[in-house]
């Protein structure tokens, strides 16, 4: 299926592994020209490379830190001036740490905000009007199943998660009018290289080891395995699309069944 996607433009954030860069190299390989970007410059620079190699289109990495105004500014105007304009926004985030609400402190919460849902409201608000005024924009948010089933464990996660299924709602109604679409993408376990470093934390402190840990993450879904990073690409590339334009302000899970609650 032809997504009409050639000729159109992207920015990624978190995009030098992982989910991140499985959606730019989705985007990149329905002709899509790719602008991303993570903190350290030399593994994002390498993955837009990697991307431009293999997809052959235009692909640049920015080095930016979402937590600081001034990254996700400059992002956004070096990015306009490889690309020319901005038609697709996906927005991935790191985590904050696990702990239940009597161990979190307030520091956590305030970080938690910073790297979770500042960065999608501030990448949004400096995209969005040129959006609107080309009656063509795309944004889709990264997020996670604790912002649809929340886990006890993760309270800070779990609630800014909630908060950005909220914002995705509020500005796709806003801007519904206008060609614009704004989802969110809420994914259970997938095989990243981060889900593998968090496996190791957690084998440290429950005193198991890194397999044990990670077949009972895979039993925690229905189908009994961990989703692969290219198949969400290829959900991301979809709601991307011109063909996408009846879908907005939804919260889609990709989690294996595991998510219960509907």
């Amino acid at each position: 299926m032809d997504l009409e996607l050639s000729g159109k433009t992207a920015l990624i954030t978190g995009a030098s592994y992982g989910l991140g860069f499985a959606c730019a190299k989705a985007l990149a390989m329905e002709g899509v020209s790719i602008a991303m970007c993570a903190r350290d410059k030399q593994k994002i620079t390498s993955a837009a490379e990697q991307i431009a190699t293999a997809c052959r289109t235009k692909a640049i990495g920015i080095a930016a830190d979402l937590t600081k105004e001034a990254d996700m500014q400059n992002f956004v105007s070096e990015a306009k001036a490889f690309l020319g304009k901005i038609d697709i926004l996906v927005v991935s985030t790191g985590h904050p740490p696990t702990h239940p609400f009597s161990v979190a402190t307030d520091q956590q919460w305030s970080d938690g905000y910073e790297l979770v849902l500042r960065p999608p409201i501030t990448l949004t608000r400096l995209v969005l009007e040129d959006m609107r005024h080309r009656r063509y924009g795309r944004i889709i948010y990264i997020g996670s199943i604790f912002g649809i089933e929340p886990e006890q464990s993760s309270v800070v996660q779990s609630t800014l998660r909630t908060g950005l299924n909220a914002l995705s709602k509020c500005v796709a109604t806003e801007v519904a009018g206008d060609g614009v679409t704004v989802n969110v993408i809420c994914p259970g376990y997938f095989d990243t290289p981060l889900v593998r470093e968090l496996a190791k934390q957690y084998a440290t402190s429950e005193n198991a080891s890194v397999d044990e840990i990670l077949s009972a993450w895979a039993a925690y879904s229905p189908v009994r395995k961990f989703g692969k990073p290219e198949d969400l690409g290829a959900l991301v590339s979809f709601l991307a699309s011109p063909r996408g334009e009846f879908i907005t302000g939804t919260t889609i899970t990709m989690d294996g069944g595991a998510v219960r609650q509907y």
